[in-house]
């Protein structure tokens, strides 16, 4: 029984990474390269979500535990490893918004969980500028890497991830993995295709659209 499993779960690896192209297998084999250079864990998931803290998410970079972590099997899992690897460009570089967002997310986490936060906006709206610049960044990995990934469709859903942080603001919660902003379609549907939209608030026709997703 124990060998079936293993054989198993072997095939579904397999399976998993047949779908990829020989430019997302070099792209993963750079990640996990950069990875083992600078000292970082590359953990990649046979897993639909991975979790952090108390929230369930698709992936995340952690400079702090030293780990980047993904979950690859989902449709989405190339271009959220893109996008935590692009994190830790952020974080070797030392951008400022890089300390500033860690000091920010620390106060959204402890504000999720109930604690009273001053200020809670302007935190929210730190890691969101820190998002739209990683979304940037994945933006070129993906055109670099001529990754299998098509850029207005993950443009599309980036915009409605860096929406998210304003959309916080008014619910308090994290999205279910079931309905996050990037999966549901009602969103995605009023993305701009590029990052040209106003990041600072939400537009009436943005707000509406989360709202009537229950996101």
């Amino acid at each position: 029984m124990k060998r079936i499993k293993k054989h198993s779960r072997k095939a579904r690896a397999i399976a998993m990474m047949a779908r990829f192209t020989k430019e997302d297998l070099a792209f993963m084999d750079h990640v996990k390269s950069e990875c083992k250079r600078v000292g970082i864990k590359c953990d990649l998931r046979p897993t639909g979500y991975v979790k952090i803290s108390n929230i369930v998410c698709s992936g995340y970079f952690d400079a702090d535990g030293r780990a980047l972590v993904c979950s690859m099997n989902r449709p989405d899992s190339l271009g959220i490893l893109a996008h935590e690897y692009a994190h830790l460009t952020q974080w070797e570089e030392g951008i400022d918004l890089w300390d500033k967002a860690g000091n920010s997310m620390e106060k959204i986490d402890g504000w999720l969980g109930g604690k009273r936060v001053h200020h809670i906006k302007k935190h929210l709206g730190v890691s969101r500028d820190l998002e739209l610049d990683n979304e940037r960044r994945t933006v070129k990995l993906i055109k670099k890497w001529k990754l299998s990934i098509d850029v207005k469709d993950y443009v599309k859903k980036a915009n409605a991830y860096i929406h998210f942080y304003n959309w916080m603001f008014h619910t308090r919660k994290w999205s279910s993995p079931k309905n996050s902003p990037y999966t549901n379609p009602g969103i995605q549907a009023i993305m701009s295709t590029r990052f040209d939209m106003n990041y600072k608030e939400l537009a009436p026709r943005v707000y509406e659209a989360f709202a009537k997703a229950k996101i």
